[in-house]
């Protein structure tokens, strides 16, 4: 995260406001705006799924401890 910020910076722009969570891939969670944001741990992940148990979302949970094990399955470095 604090690289990306200096990249902004470095490149004349301000940061107003920046997110960031451990979980890869949230464009992949099926959630509300302030539940996404909000999302930092496995716990919180489970807790979307069991307020919203879209197909997504329990394939997320289900994948995740894959994902941690062997990071090359993630869809994006983060």
């Amino acid at each position: 995260m604090e690289e990306v910020l200096e990249l902004i910076k470095g490149a004349g722009f301000d940061v107003v406001e920046s997110y960031y969570s451990h979980i890869s891939d949230l464009t992949y969670i099926d959630a509300d705006p302030e539940d996404y944001l909000r999302v930092k741990s496995y716990k919180d992940l489970i807790r979307i799924t069991i307020k919203r148990p879209t197909k997504v979302n329990i394939l997320r949970i289900l994948a995740y401890p894959l994902v941690k094990l062997k990071p090359s399955l993630r869809q994006s470095l983060s």
